[in-house]
């Protein structure tokens, strides 16, 4: 009868116990329900394939995080704790030096990915480009008649990749500025629709509202409706789904240990800008093909020049007169963060402080899973810590 009643007690029908989409973002607590799990909207599964995973090698000896310092005041284990990691691994010359799970995070859980998606976005168009199936320099509304006439058709496939396709959208309520105030959270079903709320209800109807307001290719404008852009053209040129592509392109390819997840909107559109969930292995697996030039796993699986036009990234001037002028000397290209460092550094990031970060020069990926909640991503340093401590060694 006593573990009986533990059980009852650990599966609480208690409505404060239980995440839902109406309290995910009011505490610690609820957020890494959300990132951990994620059962909060219906999900299409990203196929590992029927081959064995990949093996990581393991170097003999961990790296010791208290003694590599972001600052004078905090080490990298203080900084993952203060920032609610969820999972960290370091990647160093093909070897995992550190690799740790916390706050009840396990080794197999996918986990929430969000805006870090975009960047296999920007692979699947760089790749669909590639073969030739479309033009970068054709306007949005050439491959989505539907988009004619909006601020979203009006920008190119190459400014939708490198987020300089400003728009404006209705105003919507919604919490810690999520979606800078447009309805993309309630489109993508992942908040309830508020009281006399009267917008877009998927994500189509939620492109199909952006309105026209700087002229594309002029300015830096990082928001989410431009990647879903991008998810409908793929769509429509190919017949598959986003996941479906990703599966068949990339992830089937790598190894990987376990399935990957993409989240739905409310009528079973891929959330293109923030819906994917993996696990921090087969992230680190993904990284380090990038690192290598797009070749893992025996196989060339991403094309040399389509990373090294990632690696170059675009021009500085935009991010440095935008709203993410603190990542100085940053670009953004292809739906990828460049640092122009030099160790060739670039990420994908997400909010809550995703983060896979490529040093291509200092062969090292570094991959960061977290429930951060905070409405400003930090650990710019902390990378940039880690990996001049191994290039010193």
């Amino acid at each position: 009868m006593q573990n009986l009643t533990n059980k009852m007690q650990a599966f609480s029908t208690n409505s404060a116990d239980i995440v839902t989409k109406d309290n995910w973002l009011t505490s610690i607590k609820n957020l890494q329900g959300y990132c951990h799990i994620g059962e909060l909207s219906p999900c299409r599964i990203i196929w590992r394939g029927s081959q064995k995973p990949s093996l990581l090698s393991y170097a003999k000896d961990s790296l010791d995080l208290e003694n590599i310092y972001v600052n004078k005041d905090e080490n990298v284990l203080s900084y993952l704790e203060r920032t609610n990691t969820d999972a960290f691994l370091v990647l160093h010359k093909g070897k995992v030096l550190y690799e740790n799970y916390f706050n009840g995070y396990k080794s197999y859980q996918p986990h929430a990915l969000n805006s870090a998606t975009k960047s296999f976005v920007g692979l699947i168009v760089s790749l669909l480009a590639d073969e030739g199936l479309l033009n970068l320099n054709k306007r949005a509304s050439f491959y989505i008649p539907e988009l004619e006439g909006t601020g979203l058709g009006d920008g190119t496939v190459q400014q939708l990749l490198d987020m300089q396709v400003p728009v404006k959208y209705m105003e919507a309520n919604t919490p810690m500025g999520i979606g800078r105030g447009t309805p993309i959270f309630i489109a993508s079903g992942s908040i309830p629709k508020p009281d006399n709320y009267n917008g877009p209800e998927n994500l189509y109807e939620f492109m199909i509202s952006s309105k026209k307001d700087i002229p594309p290719g002029t300015v830096f404008k990082y928001e989410n409706g431009q990647t879903e852009t991008l998810g409908w053209i793929i769509k429509r040129l190919t017949g598959k789904n986003l996941a479906e592509l990703i599966q068949e392109l990339i992830w089937s390819k790598l190894g990987a240990e376990e399935n990957a997840l993409m989240h739905l909107d409310q009528i079973g559109t891929d959330i293109a800008s923030g819906g994917m969930r993996a696990t921090l292995r087969d992230l680190v697996r993904f990284g380090d093909m990038m690192c290598n030039d797009g070749y893992y796993n025996g196989q060339q699986i991403i094309p040399e020049h389509i990373i090294r036009g990632i690696q170059k990234g675009g021009d500085p001037k935009f991010l440095a007169g935008s709203t993410h002028n603190y990542l100085s000397g940053f670009s953004y290209h292809n739906q990828w963060w460049v640092s122009h460092d030099r160790y060739g550094g670039y990420s994908a990031r997400g909010k809550f402080d995703q983060r896979i970060h490529i040093a291509s020069k200092a062969d090292t990926v570094i991959v960061k899973l977290s429930s951060y909640h905070s409405p400003k991503s930090e650990g710019i340093d902390v990378y940039k810590a880690i990996i001049e401590y191994l290039v010193k060694q």
